[in-house]
C-alpha cells in the first residue's frame, strides 16, 4: 500500500495572493519611481540640458539687455524658479505621468519658431503664428563704465545707474524660442529606475512571507 504525503499549501497561496495584489496594486513604486525622475528633471536642469550644457544659450541681444541677470552665472530657465518648482508627478496603479500645467512649459521644451529659422512646428498655420505683447517699458542696462550722475555728481559709473529707459509700444511678433528639453531621460534613469523596481518586487515578497 503507497504512503500518501499530504501537503498544506494553503499558507503558499495566500502569500502568492499577497504578493500578487502588491504588484497590480502598485501605486506605491509608482511614487516611488515619480519621486526619483523628479530628482532627475533638477540635474537636467542644474546641468543646463543632456548632454550638459547642451541648452542653446542664450542670444547676445538678450544678456546685453539686462548683464546683471543674464550675464556670467545665469542658469537657462531658473531665473525665478517657477517653471522648475511647477513640474510635479502623479501616480496610479501601473502609471506615473510627469509634466506642469504652465501654457509656457512647451515652448521651452519643443522651441517655437519664427519666419527666419528652423526651429520649431513647420505647419504653415504655426509658423505664421504670432503673440501679442503688451506696451511696456524697461531699462536696458550697460555692462561698460559710463558718464551718469551719483549723489548729485557727474562720474563715471556702472550697474544699474548706467541706464537707458527703453519704451515699447503694444505689438505682435513671432517668437524664435529654440528649443531646451528639461523632461527627457538622462542615460543614467534606466538602471536606477529598474534598481527601484528590484527593491519594491524584494519588499513585496518579503511583506507577502515569500
Amino acid at each position: 500500500m503507497a504512503n500518501l504525503v499530504q501537503v498544506d499549501d494553503s499558507k503558499v497561496v495566500v502569500a502568492l495572493g499577497r504578493f500578487h495584489l502588491s504588484l497590480v496594486q502598485n501605486e506605491e513604486l509608482m511614487n516611488q519611481i515619480g519621486a526619483s525622475q523628479l530628482l532627475s528633471v533638477r540635474r537636467t536642469f542644474r546641468d543646463q540640458g543632456v548632454p550638459a550644457g547642451s541648452w542653446v544659450p542664450l542670444a547676445p541681444s538678450t544678456i546685453k539687455s539686462n548683464p546683471k541677470i543674464y550675464g556670467a552665472g545665469h542658469k537657462l530657465l531658473i531665473r525665478r524658479g517657477i517653471l522648475l518648482n511647477s513640474i510635479n508627478f502623479h501616480a496610479q496603479p501601473g502609471s506615473v505621468t510627469i509634466g506642469t500645467n504652465l501654457k509656457y512649459a512647451a515652448v521651452h521644451q519643443f522651441g517655437s519658431q519664427d519666419r527666419s529659422t528652423a526651429i520649431g512646428p513647420k505647419t504653415g498655420a504655426e509658423a505664421n503664428a504670432t503673440v501679442g505683447v503688451k506696451a511696456h517699458r524697461y531699462f536696458r542696462l550697460s555692462s561698460e563704465l559710463g558718464v551718469g550722475k551719483l549723489r548729485g555728481h557727474r562720474r563715471r559709473i556702472q550697474g544699474p545707474r548706467n541706464r537707458q529707459l527703453v519704451i515699447v509700444g503694444a505689438h505682435r511678433r513671432h517668437q524664435n524660442i529654440p528649443p531646451r528639453p528639461y523632461l527627457v531621460f538622462r542615460p543614467e534613469d534606466p538602471t536606477r529606475i529598474r534598481g527601484i523596481v528590484s527593491r519594491y518586487v524584494t519588499d513585496a515578497k518579503k511583506k507577502a512571507g515569500l
